[in-house]
């Protein structure tokens, strides 16, 4: 049973979990933030959730992706310059995680430190919220559907292969 374990399957497990757990729960962030947007009272505990996810789990562990990445390609023997499916990938990667690390957590930060100035406890009924939360909950949102959409499309490359000629 043990010559069935290689450090090719070693490194897919773990790229694979760290996938799993670094990303699965990025998907529940529009889920979260209607929460919040339906209970404004209880928004600054949502938004906290987000960041602290964000923070703790999904930038640390999206960065060990690549490491996990190299290892599958050097215990494979993949030819990347013969990988175009996975150069692909990289770059998506490389830009999702860029625009993760340099704006979308700065602007959660921002977030966060803007609703914690707002007065505790409920809005007054049928007080709006400032438009300056309001715009950056829109960017906020896009960067989300960028994003999310980045790591669908890096999946579907991951899994599909298109050309491959890798069994």
């Amino acid at each position: 049973m043990l010559a069935v374990w290689s450090w090719f399957t070693f490194w897919l497990i773990g790229h694979i979990l760290l996938v799993i757990v670094a990303f699965g729960p990025t998907f529940t962030f529009p889920g979260i933030a209607a929460m919040a947007q339906k209970d404004p009272a209880h928004a600054i505990a949502y938004t906290r959730v987000i960041d602290f996810i964000e923070k703790r789990m999904t930038i640390p562990l999206a960065l060990l992706v690549p490491l996990f990445g190299v290892g599958l390609i050097y215990s494979g023997h993949i030819d990347l310059w013969k990988s175009p499916w996975l150069i692909i990938a990289i770059i998506l990667f490389t830009a999702a995680i860029a625009f993760a690390v340099f704006v979308q957590s700065p602007n959660s930060t921002k977030m966060l430190h803007m609703m914690e100035q707002m007065p505790p406890g409920p809005p007054p009924p049928g007080a709006q919220p400032p438009a300056e939360i309001v715009a950056l909950g829109k960017k906020l949102q896009f960067g989300g559907m960028y994003l999310t959409i980045s790591v669908v499309i890096i999946a579907i490359l991951m899994i599909w292969r298109p050309g491959n000629t890798i069994t």
